[in-house]
């Protein structure tokens, strides 16, 4: 899984950028994927223009792994980019939208669902709270009777590893600017608050979950 960086020139490549960003392989080719899209470039020019690595640089030197600030995304639920422990997390999803009159009840969607939110009963009927987004029960309806209405990203914060981990909380489902904003706002709010050795989860503990999520809604 390739890491893409910033503020790493090649003759000070010892050095650390100030940020890491994982991105599956489904930004070019999985079949699972629901959205395929490299977003390498407009979450690195948001970091960029929030003067982040500017800001550590002068805060933290030399920056050390646990100083950068992670971001992940994800084409499809299976997060394969581990976005649950980054700080920031993107995962691809599809909203499903249903015309049960079109329902031949042929059973392909409901023994595709893994998180089995799909059954049979006088047409075809989805558990939207069990639903993860994948998209796998529209690609195989031949009547589309399940058909994507819309895509965008669930928006992941603070996760992260070390002495006492913590797997990211969803902040909601957004489109891609608005999770763009998202991370604006978290950077902002992130180095407003920041001390050494300070992860962004440890941030959302100390302010709460509730208070965190306020300051960083689009």
């Amino acid at each position: 899984m390739p890491f893409h960086g910033i503020g790493c020139p090649m003759k000070d490549l010892h050095k650390l950028p100030a940020h890491t960003l994982k991105v599956c392989r489904g930004a070019a080719q999985c079949p699972h994927a629901v959205l395929g899209t490299d977003l390498t470039a407009e979450l690195e020019d948001v970091l960029i223009r929030s003067g982040w690595p500017e800001f550590l640089a002068g805060m933290t030197r030399p920056i050390r792994h646990h100083h950068q600030f992670r971001m992940a995304v994800a084409s499809c639920p299976n997060g394969c980019s581990q976005p649950h422990i980054a700080d920031f997390g993107l995962i691809a999803f599809a909203r499903i939208g249903l015309e049960s009159e079109r329902c031949s009840g042929c059973g392909h969607c409901v023994s595709i669902c893994a998180e089995k939110a799909l059954h049979l009963e006088d047409g075809i009927h989805l558990d939207r709270s069990r639903c993860l987004g994948c998209a796998a029960c529209a690609r195989v309806c031949p009547e589309k009777a399940l058909r994507v209405d819309e895509t965008g990203y669930r928006v992941l914060l603070g996760g992260k590893l070390g002495r006492h981990p913590r797997l990211a909380h969803e902040l909601g489902f957004y489109s891609l600017s608005e999770s763009l904003d998202v991370l604006r706002k978290v950077l902002s709010v992130f180095m407003d608050h920041h001390r050494s050795g300070l992860r962004l989860g440890d941030l959302v503990e100390k302010l709460g979950r509730e208070e965190f999520d306020k300051l960083v809604r689009p």
